[in-house]
């Protein structure tokens, strides 16, 4: 039991525990310190209330998740709606885990296509040999990735310290360092939703993942205790990204200080450091910013380091495999809790459903290499993410597996008055490819209009 226990805490580590901590909510934690921090927990604990009540609803009827949202809440259409959500979030943690091995591989962002290829590939492989071992396979990954994660910072911090003297540079990492642990912070009311939207995002709510966890959790597992562990280890990665964007600035400004007053270096290169640099402040300092803005400014971190830190090729690698690992173990949750929705939907075979679900999320990754497109994908789950977790929680509303309706109704309600904000703000924002990712948003919602037309064909 306690095995068991152990793997089904990694699955859902290795799932939550995912690129958005790195590339999303250190900027929070940075901007708003420790009152943002205890803000964030808010929209922490009503996501694990979501999360505990869905895989529950599923372990104690034994519902596969497509018989319960059609024999319990008669709503099979909302099930199209968390595919569609879970084959979006696929193909940018697909994308964004394989853009992190071009700085290990040392290739240009255009062979982010064949990386990606590679780690569907990989990710299929693993749950086709793995069999009854996926879990095993996902927590060895999920060590990996959380021991790699710390080490990072470690390391990163030690360095930082020895290596960064420009009086400047110290400053400015200082700052950044004191304002993770200062409560002296100023917040916003913009950032504070841009941040409890993203938390909300990183724990993956929206692709009905819970649900099928729930259907193969043993009767024993007290999932409570489980979610307990996730919680704390949420908080420990997150602080550990903040703290390793945080010493990063200061070698940043160091570097391109550096090559300004170094004529032996090209004038391109002194300038894509100080943009580098210029990436990092903004990212430490403007709240306001949209998470999707600012989710590529943590890939500036490997080029600033390199020559401003001892051994920095080595902690570059640490660093980009810590988050490609976080990438993969959510990468190979999806693929497999995608292929069980879909076997059970089209009636598939697993081996067919897995091989479907993989190309899905290989096209969605591919087509990311267009920047415009790129924007577009990642505006969804930061437009709607808050809409599509409504949409997935309204099953628990039903009287046969609400025991706290109030509770759950009360949530629901929060996050669609958070899905509207949030979609108000994308629509407002500048930039085309901004407003046709949120339409993009609005789009996996068609399905509901089915309903009724499901209905009678099931019958």
């Amino acid at each position: 039991m306690r095995k068991i226990s152990f793997l089904m805490a990694f699955l859902i580590t290795g799932y939550i525990l995912g690129i958005w901590n790195f590339l999303v909510l250190p900027k929070y934690y940075i901007n708003f310190g420790l009152k943002g921090f205890l803000i964030s927990l808010i929209p922490m604990l009503i996501a694990l209330f979501l999360i505990y009540s869905e895989a529950e609803s599923t372990k104690r009827t034994r519902y596969l998740i497509y018989e319960l949202f059609f024999k319990i809440s008669r709503t099979p259409a909302l099930i199209f709606v968390l595919i569609m959500f879970l084959l979006v979030i696929l193909g940018i943690t697909t994308y964004y885990s394989s853009y992190s091995l071009i700085y290990i591989f040392g290739i240009g962002a255009k062979y982010v296509p064949v990386i990606a290829l590679g780690t569907i590939l990989l990710s299929v492989i693993l749950l086709l040999l793995a069999k009854g071992k996926t879990l095993e396979v996902i927590s060895v990954l999920s060590v990996l990735f959380v021991l790699f994660a710390i080490l990072s910072a470690i390391i990163i911090r030690n360095q930082a310290i020895s290596a960064v003297t420009a009086p400047q540079a110290v400053h400015y990492m200082n700052n950044a360092v004191s304002a993770i642990t200062s409560f002296d912070q100023p917040l916003s009311l913009k950032g504070v939703l841009y941040m409890l939207i993203s938390v909300l995002v990183s724990f993956g709510l929206g692709a009905g993942v819970y649900y099928v966890v729930g259907s193969f959790t043993p009767e024993e597992l007290d999932l409570k205790k489980v979610l307990a562990a996730v919680f704390v280890l949420q908080i420990l990665l997150s602080f550990a990204a903040a703290f390793t964007v945080a010493y990063s600035l200061g070698a940043a400004y160091q570097g391109f200080g550096k090559a300004f007053h170094n004529p032996n270096i090209p004038a391109e290169e002194s300038m894509k450091l100080y943009l580098g640099f210029q990436n990092l402040k903004e990212y430490a300092t403007n709240s306001e910013k949209s998470p999707m803005a600012s989710i590529e400014v943590f890939y500036s971190i490997p080029y600033v380091l390199k020559g401003n830190i001892a051994n920095a090729d080595r902690l570059i690698y640490l660093l980009m495999l810590s988050l490609y690992f976080a990438g993969l173990t959510t990468i190979i949750v999806l693929i497999e809790m995608g292929s069980q929705i879909l076997s059970e939907v089209m009636q598939l075979g697993r081996s067919r459903s897995l091989t479907l679900v993989a190309i899905l999320g290989l096209v969605l990754s591919a087509t990311m290499v267009v920047s415009d497109i790129r924007t577009m994908f990642v505006v969804v789950p930061f437009s709607v993410g808050a809409l599509v977790a409504a949409v997935e929680a309204y099953p628990l509303l039903s009287s046969e597996l609400a025991h706290n309706r109030g509770a759950i109704g009360g949530v629901i309600l929060l996050l669609f008055i958070s899905g509207i904000v949030s979609l108000y703000f994308a629509f407002r924002a500048p930039g085309t490819p901004v407003k046709i990712g949120a339409l993009l948003g609005l789009v996996l919602f068609v399905p509901v209009l089915m309903n009724s037309m499901l209905m009678k064909t099931r019958r």
